[in-house]
């Protein structure tokens, strides 16, 4: 199995394709969902980050929606969004997310109830 997928990573990289490009394709993502997963494939992001970085409007809604092509997949990868207390500019007390890919399993189990806290 393990030469197998070397082997398709081999022909990926030969049409020019990174592995998340690759990954993105057959995972049918949209131009959105294609950037957040590949963000996040680099490491964790705040909402501003992936607003920023990616043009995405509504961060969780993208989130969502890759969450639900990914489960379609039977990719064991979640995106999960961990809120945590943030103070503005201004001095008031709000909310942040700060979003990770999890790899699945009891990860993705323990993430789980952050993502439901939004909901």
């Amino acid at each position: 199995m393990a030469a197998a997928l070397q082997r398709l990573e081999t022909l990926v990289r030969e049409t020019g394709m990174t592995v998340p490009e690759f990954e993105s394709r057959v995972l049918k993502l949209s131009p959105s969902e294609s950037r957040m997963f590949s963000r996040l494939l680099d490491g964790d992001a705040d909402t501003v980050q992936i607003r920023n970085g990616c043009s995405i409007g509504n961060v969780s809604e993208v989130a969502g929606s890759l969450n639900r092509k990914l489960e379609a997949a039977g990719d064991p990868r979640r995106v999960v969004c961990d809120v945590a207390p943030h103070r503005n500019r201004y001095g008031q007390l709000g909310q942040l997310g700060t979003y990770r890919l999890t790899k699945g399993g009891a990860e993705r189990q323990e993430a789980l109830a952050p993502v439901s806290a939004l909901s």
